[in-house]
């Protein structure tokens, strides 16, 4: 079997408006120009030996305006976020799975509504390994997708490809096969009453997921929600199985994404705020702040991070904040900006804030997203290391 399968011709999907998505979209819009890391104080998230080193690479996926059913794969140094290798393949969602270079990666099957996860491995080159079949097909598109560090639970976040029906969380057994799901949730504008994210996280042994939400009462977003799921909770909703962790109104600081602990007490929480007008042609200043947290309480330990960038934003929104952490949570990666070229054929240059926890010394990369030849844009990027 070949590294990775042709990629298929990117689709794209018209979204109706929603209000919910705007608010908790980990990587829909971009902020540009410079931007340097602020203040880092100590708040490891975690007790456990890690590794000393960062892992030598990180994989992302580019995400376009609009929807895309699938992105495109890279493989970057995480020294320097210089792209390596780029398989032609059109990925859904990528995770590391139970460490030592291993990998889950998304894809769609075939043209129906339809989702093939799959394990690889990168290699001390930076390439890529054959894929194997990981578990049943997906009824829908995966939109999120996470693994246990013990490489034995993978879940993920599936949209049902309509409107009128519900998506739902699901949690993969990697021994058994066996798959758990919990449904009615509004996956990118479906029918469901909570809101999901584009970001999800999983303890070390899968026994436990977080994920950012909202809520919504008579149409319209009413907060916005941390919350968690044992893995092993009895079917039922995603509203009756979850705890919420941490709210916050509507109107406040977008929690953009979370990252959890290996031993689930405690989760890292990126949120992002813009101050002035976020419109074509208006400056604003974009503020990205990660905090440490206890799980029992949502309360606040530490600040890990302070970024912030000022220029003018495209296409209107602020550049989401994604994170991924390496084995052990030594280190988090999390891209926080983005600067376009005035040409759409020239991508994206994004910055992201690679952070030793341990040491609390910070670094600012920049990597250059593809340009799309003036047929979309790319506003962001979702990472795994």
């Amino acid at each position: 079997m070949s590294a990775f399968r042709s990629a298929r011709q990117v689709r794209f999907r018209t979204l109706a408006a929603s209000a919910g998505l705007a608010l908790i979209a980990v990587t829909a819009g971009c902020a540009g120009t410079v931007a340097t890391p602020g203040k880092i104080s100590a708040a490891p998230i975690s007790t456990r030996t890690s590794p000393a080193t960062a892992p030598g690479y990180f994989l992302d996926i580019v995400q376009f305006s609009g929807a895309v059913s699938g992105g495109e794969l890279q493989v970057r140094r995480a020294a320097t976020g210089a792209l390596v290798q780029q398989p032609p393949v059109l990925a859904l969602g990528v995770a590391p799975l139970g460490g030592s270079a291993e990998f889950v990666v998304a894809e769609l099957a075939g043209n129906r509504c339809a989702s093939a996860l799959y394990r690889t491995h990168i290699s001390a080159a930076g390439r890529p390994g054959p894929l194997t079949r990981l578990g049943p097909l997906v009824h829908g598109q995966v939109t999120s997708l996470a693994a246990a560090e013990n490489g034995r639970t993978v879940a993920y976040f599936a949209w049902p490809c309509s409107k009128s029906a519900s998506g739902y969380l699901a949690a993969l057994n990697v021994g058994s096969g066996h798959v758990r799901r919990w449904g009615d949730v509004s996956v990118e504008g479906s029918a469901g009453n909570i809101t999901a994210g584009s970001d999800l996280s999983l303890s070390a042994s899968g026994r436990l997921a977080i994920f950012s939400g909202a809520a919504a009462g008579a149409g319209a977003v009413t907060t916005q929600q941390v919350r968690t799921l044992s893995t092993s909770a009895r079917a039922g909703t995603l509203a009756q199985r979850s705890h919420v962790v941490l709210t916050r109104s509507a109107s406040g600081a977008q929690l953009d994404s979370v990252l959890l602990s290996p031993d689930g007490r405690s989760f890292y929480l990126c949120t992002v705020s813009t101050k002035g007008t976020v419109s074509a042609h208006r400056t604003v200043t974009q503020t990205t702040v990660i905090t440490a947290r206890r799980i029992s309480s949502g309360a606040r330990t530490g600040t890990l991070a302070t970024l912030r960038a000022t220029g003018v934003t495209f296409p209107g929104q602020g550049f989401g904040c994604t994170m991924a952490a390496s084995p052990g949570d030594r280190y988090v990666l999390a891209p926080y900006t983005a600067k376009y070229a005035s040409s759409s054929e020239t991508g994206p240059l994004v910055r992201a804030a690679r952070i030793d926890v341990a040491t609390k010394a910070a670094a600012v990369i920049s990597f250059r997203l593809p340009g799309s030849a003036g047929m979309s844009v790319a506003t962001g990027v979702r990472i795994a290391w």
